[in-house]
């Protein structure tokens, strides 16, 4: 489904598309064989912002025209037992709901897991027998998903908690996630001057408060300072949620390239 996601993505990007661009993109991109109005609504469960108006069978991007005041932003942070989806897992979820810049809703809970590496339990300070009695994968994930809905996904180091989770779903029968992402580390180098971009490191900087690191919710909840910290400083022109991604992405890819001269 993810290059579909892209795809459409791209299409969205330059306007609202009519329902033969849409069915063209999902025959090139998926192999997922079902009606438009299924994918289309598989899309909208997996958290991607598409809206169809039924006057003319178009389909636009939520998120395009959407002011950041008005977005639901979801800050998520995972401790996980390794560095990898397929030999490990999330071991706990913390996140929370932004709107405003004000925390609406927050999420929390351990994951049960048999095993917890030695060093894992030296940074999170989470124990295996702390996990015994806690729900399963499976149930936490289900339940997280719902919470999350389509909101934008936010998280220090994005593509790690976002892939993980993502992984982690897809593993369970439990879908994708196709929601729009941004990188609070990336937008933290555009607006704030600072050694290092760590979390840990801009908590002491920036005085964020955080004073349990390395647990899923006071992370998530550090994080959601620097957020709010980082949009109060954005350029005046950056007033979409679209906007805001397009600007944390910028001269990503020049800086890709340099560091592999």
């Amino acid at each position: 489904m993810q290059k579909s996601v892209e795809a459409l993505t791209n299409a969205l990007l330059k306007g609202s598309i009519s329902q033969e661009k849409f069915d063209s993109i999902i025959k090139k991109h998926s192999s997922i064989q079902d009606s438009s109005e299924a994918i289309y609504l598989l899309l909208q469960a997996s958290g991607f912002p598409i809206e169809k108006n039924e006057s003319d069978n178009s389909y636009s991007l939520q998120t395009l025209n959407q002011k950041i005041k008005d977005a639901t932003f979801c800050v998520v942070d995972l401790e996980t037992s390794g560095s990898k989806p397929n030999s490990s897992q999330i071991i706990e979820i913390g996140a929370v709901k932004l709107q405003n810049g004000k925390i609406i809703d927050s999420f929390e809970s351990l994951i049960y897991c048999g095993f917890v590496p030695n060093h894992i339990t030296m940074i999170t300070g989470i124990e295996a027998a702390a996990l015994a009695q806690a729900p399963k994968l499976k149930t936490v994930l289900q339940k997280f998903k719902e919470f999350l809905d389509s909101s934008i996904f936010v998280a220090h180091n994005v593509e790690f908690d976002y892939k993980f989770l993502s992984d982690s779903l897809k593993r369970y029968g439990l879908g994708e996630l196709a929601n729009r992402k941004v990188c609070t580390i990336d937008l933290a180098r555009k607006t704030i001057e600072s050694q290092k971009y760590g979390l840990e490191y801009l908590n002491e900087e920036l005085g964020l408060e955080n004073e349990s690191h390395h647990r899923a919710l006071s992370d998530a909840k550090a994080t959601a300072k620097l957020f709010t910290i980082v949009l109060d400083r954005l350029p005046p022109e950056v007033i979409t949620v679209e906007d805001l991604i397009a600007f944390s992405k910028q001269n990503q890819k020049k800086k890709q390239k340099k560091s592999y001269k």
